[in-house]
C-alpha cells in the first residue's frame, strides 16, 4: 500500500496483494519469506487482520465494574460463552453503538484462541516482519467505509466469499451488525438471466431482513447505500439488480481486480488486509 499525493480522492492505494493456496505452515512461511525479500519488506510493521472464522464476536451486557476493570471482568465472563477454557483465550472489547432507546449498556467482545494467535504472530516474525497491531474483519470493513467511501450515510458493505457473503452495516467510525448471506460467488456468478432474477430476489430479501433488524434495534439513520467487495469482475449484473429491487444505491467498491480464480475456492482476503491497514495508517 502506498500514500497518494494531496488532492487524490483516496489517501492510500493498494499496490501489492498475495494470496496462495498452501498445504502446510512451512509452505506458508516459505512463500511469505520470498515475498518479503522480493519487495524489500524486512522488519516492516504488520497489521494482522483476523478473518471471521478465526475468532468469535460476542455481544454481552457490560459488567458492573469500574472502567479500569472492564476488560478483565469481561474476559472472565466469556467462560459462559466459550467451549474452551477462558485461560486459553485472548480477547478485546469495544462498545455497541447507541440503540433506539439511547445509550447502549452492551459490549462487543472479540475473542480467539491464544494458540491460533501465537502461531500467526510467530509466522510473521519468522518471515522477518514485525507485528504491530491485530484487527478483526468487522472493524476492517468499518475502516473501508470510513476511509475509502467517505460518506455520512449508513452503509451496507458486502464481502463475497465462494459459498456465502458477509454483510456489514456501518456508519462513519461505528460498526453495528454483520450477517451471513448463504449466497456466494459460486452461486451468483451466472449469465443466465432467469437465474439472475431468482438470485437477486433471494439476495435482496436477506439484505432487507438485515436492514429491518438494524432499523428496529438501533433506530439510527437508515441504510442508504450498499457497496460490494468483489474482485472477481464477474458480478457486474448485481448492483443494478439490487438497486431495482430495494430502491437504494448499490455499487462495487473500486479495488484492483483479482485475476487469480482461486477466489472461487477460498475467500479473497485482500479487502480485510486493506481495511485493517488503512485503519492504522489513518490514525
Amino acid at each position: 500500500m502506498q500514500a497518494n499525493p494531496a488532492g487524490h480522492p483516496d489517501a492510500f492505494s493498494l499496490t501489492h496483494s498475495l494470496q496462495e493456496v498452501t498445504q502446510s505452515p512451512e509452505q506458508v512461511l516459505e512463500i511469505l519469506k520470498n515475498w518479503v525479500n522480493e519487495l524489500g519488506l524486512q522488519h516492516a510493521g504488520v497489521i494482522l487482520t483476523l478473518e471471521q472464522e478465526a475468532f468469535e464476536l460476542i455481544q454481552m451486557d457490560k459488567p458492573d465494574v469500574p472502567d479500569t476493570d472492564l476488560k478483565a471482568a469481561t474476559h472472565w465472563k466469556l467462560q459462559e460463552y466459550l467451549e474452551y477454557p477462558v485461560t486459553d483465550a485472548i480477547s478485546d472489547i469495544f462498545e455497541v453503538p447507541e440503540g433506539r432507546h439511547g445509550h447502549s449498556n452492551q459490549l462487543f467482545v472479540a475473542v480467539t484462541r491464544r494458540s491460533l494467535l501465537e502461531k500467526r504472530v510467530k509466522l510473521i516474525r519468522d518471515a522477518g516482519l514485525r507485528p504491530t497491531y491485530i484487527d478483526i474483519a468487522q472493524l476492517a470493513m468499518r475502516n473501508l467505509v470510513e476511509q475509502r467511501l467517505q460518506t455520512n450515510d449508513t452503509l451496507g458493505i458486502v464481502h463475497f466469499h465462494p459459498n456465502d457473503s458477509r454483510l456489514y452495516i456501518c456508519r462513519n467510525d461505528q460498526f453495528y451488525i454483520t450477517r451471513v448471506i448463504n449466497l456466494g460467488l459460486n452461486s451468483l456468478i451466472t449469465d443466465d438471466e432467469m437465474q439472475q432474477l431468482q438470485l437477486v430476489d433471494q439476495f435482496s430479501l436477506e439484505v432487507q431482513r438485515t436492514m429491518d433488524y438494524y432499523d428496529s434495534h438501533f433506530g439510527q439513520s437508515p441504510v442508504r447505500q450498499l457497496h460490494f467487495l468483489d474482485r472477481s469482475g464477474q458480478l457486474n449484473w448485481l448492483p443494478d439488480a439490487v438497486t431495482n429491487m430495494l430502491g437504494i444505491k448499490a455499487a462495487r467498491v473500486d479495488m484492483p481486480q483479482n485475476t487469480n480464480q482461486q477466489n472461487l475456492i477460498q475467500p479473497d482476503l485482500a479487502p480485510l488486509a486493506w481495511g485493517g491497514l488503512i485503519g492504522r495508517l489513518s490514525q
